[in-house]
């Protein structure tokens, strides 16, 4: 079963232009894999991710990313990501440049568009492989190449639920292959979708999901039930459609910093040969407004009722105002 499960990460190494990352704490870092949920849970942001797949195997999984983003108005944010990803003898590595526009409604709804441009670069060490079979032409030569590559994605946000959609990688640029560039049927597609439902002051039951699907694949989803507690820390259990469970905890700390860690752990017939899959995740906000209570300020709305645009920004109105909470209020129904 070992020797399976080692060939199978190889033969995934090469069809790695062709994959993108996952992660179970997917409802914290969305910017990761949509550029225009960047700047929803706060003005100014910082999300770092990292995730090591199957502990104990070499050559397994093992992803991070990173996403700084900020508000510039209440239309417009920006956002910077980097993302690292290694799967036996390849790395790949990405950096980009975001941009999200939203359309406001109501005072507390938005519909946010986003785009991103960057870089790609992935690196093939096969030829530092350790082979059974010594000369094996198929591990001779190694590569390095860099890519232009960009994304887009669409959010629509309220103050007790979210659905988003996004294409990470608008370009599949593989090193080697008769296929690279723009290639539109070989996307990969991710909906995400969440709700909020308060349990009296003290609890918020909040369930979230994630689907990736691309062609000639297997639709791919992860389960999230988060339950949170007097509004600061929470525990979460899930499901991913790999048939593994999904358990963890987070936890915010004096209203800009989240702290969450998640494991995965198989439920198949390999689940004595790979380990489970560990995730950490570090977030800062200042400060975080998950209960979007910004949003019916006046910054955001003029005398008429309608949408207000307004580049001047009073960031102490904005950040230290009464009745900021971890969940979403009542009167956001």
């Amino acid at each position: 079963m070992r020797t399976l499960l080692i060939g199978l990460l190889f033969f995934s190494s090469a069809l790695s232009a062709q994959n993108t990352m996952r992660f179970s704490q997917f409802n914290f870092a969305q910017g990761v894999n949509n550029p225009s949920a960047i700047a929803i849970d706060g003005s100014i942001m910082a999300d770092l991710i990292f995730r090591n797949q199957w502990s104990g195997i070499d050559g397994a999984p093992v992803s991070g990313a990173f996403n700084a983003q900020y508000e510039i108005n209440q239309s417009m944010a920006v956002g910077l990501t980097s993302s690292y990803d290694r799967i036996g003898v390849l790395q790949n590595a990405a950096f980009g440049l975001q941009y999200a526009y939203r359309l406001h409604f109501d005072g507390n709804r938005t519909l946010g568009f986003g785009i991103g441009l960057g870089l790609d670069n992935t690196v093939n060490s096969l030829a530092g492989s350790s082979l059974t079979t010594s000369n094996d032409p198929a591990f001779s030569t190694s590569y390095a190449r860099t890519f232009f590559n960009g994304s887009f994605g669409i959010f629509y946000n309220a103050p007790r639920f979210y659905v988003g959609a996004s294409i990470p990688q608008l370009f599949q640029n593989t090193a080697l292959g008769s296929e690279p560039g723009f290639q539109p049927p070989r996307w990969h597609y991710y909906v995400s979708a969440g709700y909020y439902l308060e349990a009296g002051d003290n609890y918020t039951f909040n369930p979230h999901i994630q689907l990736k699907a691309t062609r000639n694949a297997p639709l791919q989803a992860d389960l999230i039930l988060r339950n949170t507690f007097f509004n600061r820390f929470s525990i979460v259990a899930g499901y991913r459609s790999e048939n593994s469970l999904i358990a963890g905890v987070d936890v915010l700390i004096a209203g800009h910093a989240r702290i969450g860690y998640s494991f995965n752990y198989s439920l198949g017939a390999l689940s004595r040969v790979k380990g489970a899959s560990n995730e950490l995740y570090l977030g800062f906000a200042f400060p975080y407004h998950n209960d979007r209570y910004d949003f019916d300020r006046r910054r955001y709305m003029n005398n008429k009722g309608t949408n207000k645009f307004d580049l001047k920004r009073d960031s102490k109105r904005k950040h230290y105002h009464r009745g900021r909470r971890y969940g979403r209020k009542d009167r956001f129904r």
